[in-house]
């Protein structure tokens, strides 16, 4: 370890050892006011009624992760840990691994402050209580303005916020996740600057793994900014948009796959973004794949606005563990659902223009999978909101839809975009929207909406996501691409689901400050997802 020690010593054989190293801290105050305040920046060694230990405080120590640390302790005798991160929102984690010589995790450090950071040590027959401070840096000008419009924590479901976000890169991009507080405060961010390309999407598995993807590289990261695991995949898949664990901790990825065409208009273009692999995390190795393009229409046209080869545009995956099958969303087709045998389960779309499946339209008629929506009653819908023409009042399809997610009673909520909602580019809302699906009846009917009646001041026509919050029964709201009084932005809302009313909304006002000001591919900041997410190592 590079550095070198400042050591005092008083006659009470109290003893205070600061250790510089220049490329991290700097000691600001003298020697006496540490001995005063039992507060250091890096080091703290002493002894309480004979007992002696020290601590050490190592801000960021894997360059990715500036507002956490570690705590490096070392005591006499076992000592069990709690640290707290003072402030008006305190972060807090106690761990029970007692030891002599440990290695602490802190999270939630503010920005841009000397940071008072509590320890207590518990040992067998008394207790140490101490106070660290550790200076952190600002958080880096082109994070986003965060405005807390409206809170209400009694009815909110717990935890911080952690947003996906993605900064603009001059064509690319690059990923900061972060999580910020009920006061806006970013709490914690990794830079993943270091991957050169957009890293997504920020998810925490059942094990605590923070996992996101580049295109062909998968990584795992711990709270502190520890890379876990890197796994390259084979370069013939182009990982994109989602990535779903399993009940058995393997993953479902949406992928493009090289050198796979589709056939239109009588030419073969090269198809992106329609295939999905089954990657098994403990062998590191793909065992399974899906090619989508199987059993849909490759040449339906009526919401590609992209190019002809990104004829599905998948960006989102859900799993249903009761019988094994897959619900995938299409921005440029619907949703659909697929067996484990990647057999056509059903089509939710509107009807026009439906044909055959295959690379090559030689497949079967999709038109018998698509189904029909149905009011509460059961009555079918008249053709034109079949077809997708109009919607009505109490009903209509998904358009451009991201992020489905199956909720416990069976039902599917999903973000409908409304990207040219009723082939009408003039109609601009987007929406979160509950469906019950029956599958023996081949019906689909709305059972809950928000965002409709907020119109254009909540349409995004990329990206975004809803989550069920069990907690609560409340929904959690992103719309990540939207147009705040001329201001790129995004926002997060959770909704209580019965009574439709906001327990808390928060805009991150977007900067952009790396780009040409263009809506085009990495010119312009984007808030992809985010999550209810507790701030915990």
């Amino acid at each position: 370890m590079s550095g070198f020690f400042i050591v005092y010593t008083t006659g009470f054989n109290l003893k205070i050892l600061f250790l510089v190293k220049p490329y991290k801290m700097t000691l600001k105050r003298s020697i006496l006011t540490f001995v005063l305040s039992l507060s250091v920046l890096a080091i703290f060694s002493g002894c309480n009624s004979g007992f002696d230990y020290s601590i050490e405080a190592v801000l960021n120590p894997n360059n990715i992760s500036p507002l956490s640390a570690v705590l490096q302790i070392e005591a006499e005798k076992p000592v069990k840990t709690t640290v707290k991160v003072l402030g008006e929102i305190p972060w807090e984690q106690h761990f029970d691994e007692s030891s002599t010589k440990s290695e602490i995790p802190v999270l939630g450090l503010y920005p841009d402050k000397n940071n008072q950071v509590a320890v207590t040590l518990t040992y067998e027959g008394g207790e140490i209580r101490d106070t660290l401070e550790i200076r952190t840096a600002k958080t880096p000008s082109k994070f986003p303005q965060i405005v807390i419009n409206s809170i209400d924590r009694s009815k909110m479901a717990s935890g911080m916020h952690g947003c996906d976000i993605h900064f603009a890169n001059r064509g690319k991009f690059s990923s900061g996740p972060m999580i910020f507080d009920d006061e806006g405060q970013v709490r914690w961010y990794l830079d993943l600057s270091f991957a050169g390309k957009m890293v997504s999407p920020f998810q925490r598995l059942k094990d605590g793994t923070i996992l996101m993807v580049s295109r062909h590289v998968i990584y795992e990261f711990d709270m502190l900014g520890k890379i876990i695991r890197e796994t390259s995949i084979n370069t013939n898949y182009g990982m994109h948009h989602d990535v779903v664990e399993l009940p058995d901790g393997n993953l479902l990825i949406c992928v493009g796959k090289r050198n796979n065409f589709i056939k239109l208009d009588g030419n073969y273009v090269e198809s992106d973004s329609d295939f999905i692999i089954l990657f098994d995390r403990k062998n590191s190795k793909i065992v399974r794949e899906w090619d989508v393009a199987k059993v849909l229409d490759v040449s339906r046209k009526d919401l590609n606005f992209f190019r002809p080869g990104d004829w599905l545009h998948m960006n989102g995956l859900a799993f249903d563990e009761s019988d094994n099958s897959i619900i995938v969303s299409g921005k440029n087709q619907g949703l659909f659902k697929i067996s484990w045998n990647n057999q056509l389960q059903w089509i939710m779309s509107p009807a026009n223009n439906w044909g055959k499946t295959g690379r090559n339209g030689e497949g079967f008629e999709t038109a018998p999978y698509l189904l029909t929506a149905a009011d509460l009653e059961g009555e079918a819908y008249p053709e034109n909101v079949q077809q997708g023409v109009e919607s009505d009042e109490e009903f209509d399809f998904p358009w451009g839809p991201h992020a489905p997610e199956l909720l416990p009673g069976g039902t599917l909520l999903v973000f409908d975009n409304g990207t040219h909602r009723n082939y009408d580019p003039k109609i601009q809302y987007s929406r979160a929207v509950e469906y019950s699906i029956d599958e023996k009846n081949n019906t689909v009917k709305q059972l809950w909406q928000y965002g409709k009646d907020r119109g254009q001041d909540f349409f995004s026509t990329i990206v975004s996501d809803v989550d069920y919050l069990p907690e609560t029964d409340n929904v959690l709201v992103t719309s990540g691409y939207l147009k705040d009084k001329g201001r790129l932005a995004g926002k997060i809302v959770e909704v209580d689901r019965n009574s439709g009313k906001e327990v808390f909304e928060a805009t991150l006002y977007l900067k952009s400050t790396n780009g040409n000001k263009t809506s085009s591919w990495g010119q312009t900041d984007i808030l992809y997802r985010s999550e209810r997410m507790p701030l915990r190592y």
